[in-house]
């Protein structure tokens, strides 16, 4: 079943909106800026951004206390920061970063309630929301939480879910629950400046396979598919600036509002193919989300455009597919062609050429920001296959997929994949 719609949240958008947090703290606890015991969450590069000094200027009303996220959202990470939180008991949170930052900090307000539990309680509670039912509670308040992003693409600040990862175990986990929404958000496009080219692309790649994904999934919604499609399109209208390395204010804005309808889309129906994959290439490869993404997405996009009546894994139908994957590929192809505004390219000849297109343009994405496609990662297409479709979402893909058609698909130079169905 489809997820339920998130919970609507408080949101300031625009430049210099960080200098709302203390009164949209207010807001949310009814205390005084002055009273409201603060704890900000960072990542360790927080102090070299260029504009950290004029946040925490900003923030000067609430008696703030720091605590930097070192590394990955793992399981321990998390239950670090969740008996902080249970010790010093802070009014309201202010996780300001990269999803990392963020998803820690969503984890471990929705834990700070249980005591007892280990690393290997959190991996169970992530697989399977039966054991947390048993989970015992102390007497806790949770804090309220505000996200403030700081790098555009992953949607975290929008969604009722953690990314956590077991890297003893080899594996990706998600942390579902109403309680990991955070309580307002903060997108301020000031933030994004001083990240290079390389980073945004990344954030953007994440953007559009969410984006596509939640309009693709065999468990897409309406309101899905309205928030990815919105995604795809704004980011797509950047793509051109970003890789000639001439975003500007209107830009970065872009961004964030990209990946924040994108958070919105996978909160209402989760990502698929595109994600099952990349987790093993972030985990045996260290590649970074956005890229480990976005090198499946153009063969993915060509392959569901084929999508027959034997394949067909949708329920709604081939025709329902072929329509999604050809209004992402039209909302990809936006503003591809100066002075066109991308319509009439992106309009002419079939689906699957449209699709071409799009999954074109994201291989020209990578290509300028100097990210390795798929056929140049050192990695086994057969083991690819058999770990991705250990992740259930892969199989939510609207074209089926086993492990020989995804080992070919996986194999096969872009542009080939039509030959692997």
């Amino acid at each position: 079943m489809p997820a339920a719609p998130a919970p609507v949240q408080r949101a300031v958008v625009g430049p210099g909106a960080v200098a709302a947090v203390p009164a949209e703290a207010e807001a949310i606890c009814g205390i005084p800026a002055s009273e409201l015991d603060t704890l900000l969450v960072v990542g360790p590069g927080f102090d070299t951004r260029p504009w950290a000094e004029r946040l925490v200027a900003a923030l000067r009303p609430l008696p703030i206390r720091r605590y930097v996220q070192p590394g990955p959202a793992t399981p321990a990470g998390v239950l670090r920061l969740a008996r902080l939180l249970r010790d010093d008991r802070p009014g309201i949170v202010l996780a300001v970063g990269g999803g990392t930052v963020l998803d820690t900090v969503k984890a471990a307000v929705a834990l700070q309630p249980y005591p007892d539990l280990d690393e290997r309680d959190v991996a169970r509670g992530c697989d399977d929301p039966e054991p947390r039912r048993r989970w015992r509670t102390g007497v806790c308040t949770r804090p309220a939480v505000v996200a403030v992003p700081s790098t555009p693409g992953t949607g975290a600040e929008a969604t009722p879910f953690a990314t956590l990862w077991d890297t003893a175990g080899g594996r990706k986990l998600s942390l579902t629950g109403p309680e990991l929404l955070p309580g307002a958000v903060i997108l301020d496009p000031d933030l994004l400046v001083g990240l290079d080219r390389t980073v945004l692309v990344g954030a953007v790649l994440d953007t559009i396979c969410q984006g596509a994904e939640a309009a693709w999934s065999i468990r897409s919604t309406p309101a899905s598919t309205a928030f990815g499609l919105t995604a795809l399109g704004t980011a797509a209208g950047v793509l051109d600036r970003l890789v000639a390395g001439r975003l500007d204010d209107a830009g970065r804005l872009a961004l964030l509002l990209a990946g924040h309808h994108s958070g919105r889309a996978i909160a209402a129906a989760p990502t698929s193919s595109c994600h099952a994959i990349s987790y093993p290439l972030t985990l045996w490869l260290g590649l970074a989300h956005g890229h480990a993404c976005g090198v499946s997405l153009p063969r993915l996009l060509r392959h569901n455009a084929d999508v027959t009546t034997a394949d067909c894994a949708d329920p709604r139908g081939v025709r329902h597919v072929r329509a999604v994957v050809d209004r992402i590929a039209v909302a990809l192809a936006a503003d591809a062609v100066p002075g066109t505004g991308g319509t009439v390219a992106a309009r002419a000849g079939t689906v699957a050429a449209r699709a071409g297109a799009a999954a074109a343009r994201v291989e020209r994405l990578l290509a300028g920001a100097g990210l390795a496609p798929l056929d140049e990662l050192p990695v086994d297409a057969h083991d690819l296959a058999v770990e991705a479709l250990n992740y259930p979402r892969c199989h939510d893909n609207p074209r089926r997929l086993d492990v020989p058609v995804l080992r070919r698909l996986l194999g096969t130079p872009l542009g080939l994949e039509e030959s692997c169905s």
